[in-house]
């Protein structure tokens, strides 16, 4: 096969940086590979993406020690629209690679600009659309969409180049669990059809997605490149998580099963492969499920499979009462009909469902921040209509954080963002002081004061946008998309901040497509369709409603789902943590 990227001992280092974001990195990718490069933040991932196209150095200037050669281009050699017509790079921020009033036209920018002729640009365009589920959109204009629409949009760009290498950084992080699956699979099947080739870097939140289709990984920490090999190479151990990317909950729960049992099994990547992999211990009688404590717990909780709000909060009072919410656009579309919603102190819910279904619009009307388009609506916070709230009060009752920091940042250092609520709403400089130095501490901002907002990394600015509302604390948080951008163990440790505020009695409500975020943390799960609320209830009870849930473009967690391939052991059908999935289980005979 055709060798697409050859890199030969890289080391980078940007301009007015003393530690080098790459470091004697070397290797290759063929013509039809599919390549997940894998790493948390700062492992330098990017950088490397942005080496393959010229970006890095042409663009971001620096020292670049070695060569990488693009079909045998030196990229010293060439520039970044010579390389375009070889590799296709999309990048995290969608709105940086989106500027056209059509959605269509857009996606057809870049076969135009190679000079493809009309009959095959149009060909390309369709076929992007419709794989990426975007024909409806194809006359909106793309600034009109979601951020999740936005980011197929972009992808659906460099799907329609044709390249002969597409590199992605962090690109499925806003779709939903259905429509990450849809995209990798128009990706493979451009892979597949045309040879093209693949990297796609990943953090974490979409490791079990992007790790499946995958013929080869590439693992990176601090600039380095530590593990290239299979798939199943890189789930032999516990590496991933050491470096705080985490593993596929099936990888997970054989690992653990391997070292409590003395088990010698291959660990799996997939559900398909764990399912078969585990019925054949069954099989053999190297593990049993231990029949009674499936039965007993069956019995328990089968009646409780279908969500029950009020079984979970039948002793507490709501904090928000929101009923019968209409919201409709100006362009027409009407994301909100009817819903209601109590929220209830001490609980962190999960809103999700796919792209366009309705989260963020019902989320920014509980906040007060959209007015419903119908007179007999109406929200209430601690029995107060959330109209007639004064607005430095209601931002201490209920408020919500962006999905895309640069909505909400606006000033210059981070330290005075982090302190703008504070004194907006009369707090003395010694409070001001004393509370930001607090969240700064909790959020590991300290030491960043005075830093420009526009040079930090969007990890940073996702934190500060947070902590620029955290410090109010909120009765009620909202977070749209609180762990884009952040790899499992950031991720995991901004939770446990949302967790401790849950204890304190506050109420937490994030929107997101990371589905392990949700079984790790969420109390319990709203899931919006078409702009409705189809399900709404316990983690676990939702997560057993596997055909709703794909009528919503949800992907039940992979614990859960094998969890239904072994109910005939008696397996209850609300299981959907490694854990509770252990807890069946003996060493066999």
């Amino acid at each position: 096969m055709e060798t697409i990227i050859d890199v030969k001992n890289v080391t980078f280092t940007y301009l007015h940086r003393k530690n080098p974001a790459l470091r004697n990195i070397s290797f290759q990718i063929k013509q039809g590979e599919f390549v997940s490069l894998i790493g948390p933040l700062g492992a330098g991932k990017s950088t490397l993406l942005y080496a393959l196209n010229g970006v890095v150095p042409n663009h971001f200037p620096g020292r670049l020690d070695g060569d990488v050669f693009v079909k045998g281009k030196n990229t010293r050699k060439h520039s970044i629209v010579e390389l375009a017509n070889d590799v296709a790079l999309v990048v995290e921020d969608p709105q940086v690679q989106i500027f056209n009033l059509t959605v269509e036209d857009d996606v057809a920018f870049g076969p135009i600009n190679l000079k493809v002729p009309a009959e095959e640009i149009d060909e390309r365009v369709n076929y992007a659309l419709k794989a990426l589920r975007l024909e409806e959109l194809r006359k909106r204009h793309p600034r009109e969409l979601s951020g999740g629409q936005q980011q197929r949009v972009a992808l659906a760009g460099a799907l329609a180049m044709r390249p002969s290498l597409i590199a992605l950084d962090e690109p499925i992080s806003m779709l939903d669990p259905i429509g990450k699956r849809e995209v990798l699979d128009a990706i493979s099947a451009l892979n597949k059809k045309y040879g093209i080739a693949c990297i796609i870097s990943e953090s974490g939140s979409d490791i079990e997605s992007v790790i499946n289709m995958s013929t080869r990984v590439l693992v990176m920490d601090n600039g380095e490149l530590i593990l290239d090999g299979e798939v199943h190479e890189a789930l032999k151990d516990d590496l991933l998580d050491r470096l705080g990317v985490g593993l596929p909950q099936v990888a997970s729960l054989f690992l653990r099963m391997k070292q409590k049992f003395n088990l010698d099994v291959s660990t799996p990547s997939t559900i398909d492969e764990a399912v078969e992999a585990l019925q054949k211990l069954v099989d053999e009688k190297k593990v049993k499920i231990k029949k009674e404590l499936a039965n007993i717990q069956n019995s328990n909780n089968q009646k409780n499979s279908r969500p029950n709000v009020k079984n979970m909060h039948k002793d507490k009072k709501p904090i928000l009462v929101a009923s019968n919410i209409w919201y409709q656009y100006p362009n027409g579309t009407v994301a909100l009909k009817g819903v209601g919603l109590k929220l209830y102190p001490g609980e962190l819910v999960a809103f999700i469902g796919q792209n366009g279904s309705g989260k963020s619009t019902l989320a920014l009307t509980l906040a007060g921040a959209m007015k419903p388009m119908n007179n007999d609506s109406l929200i209430t916070i601690e029995g107060q209509e959330i109209s007639r709230i004064p607005h430095n009060k209601r931002i201490t009752m209920i408020n919500y954080v962006f999905q895309n920091p640069d909505n909400q940042l606006f000033s210059s250092r981070v330290l005075e963002e982090i302190s703008f609520a504070l004194k907006m709403i009369g707090k003395s400089k010694k409070d001001v002081d004393e509370i930001a130095k607090q969240v700064m501490e909790e959020l590991g901002l300290t030491g960043i004061e005075n830093r420009l907002i526009i040079n930090l990394t969007k990890d940073l600015k996702t934190l500060v946008a947070l902590a620029s509302v955290y410090v109010l604390k909120p009765k009620i948080l909202i977070v749209d998309e609180p762990t884009g951008g952040l790899d499992r163990k950031t991720a995991s440790k901004l939770m446990e901040v949302f967790v401790r505020l849950k204890n304190a009695g506050n109420s937490i409500v994030i929107i997101t497509h990371d589905m392990r975020l949700v079984y790790e943390f969420a109390d319990r799960v709203v899931v919006l369709h078409n702009g409705r609320i189809l399900l709404d209830g316990p983690t676990g009870s939702v997560f057993a409603n596997h055909e709703i849930l794909r009528r919503a473009f949800i992907v039940p967690p992979q614990i859960s789902r094998l969890a239904a391939a072994f109910k005939k052991y008696g397996i209850q059908p609300t299981t959907y943590l490694v854990d509770e999935m252990l807890n069946y289980m003996e060493r066999g005979e």
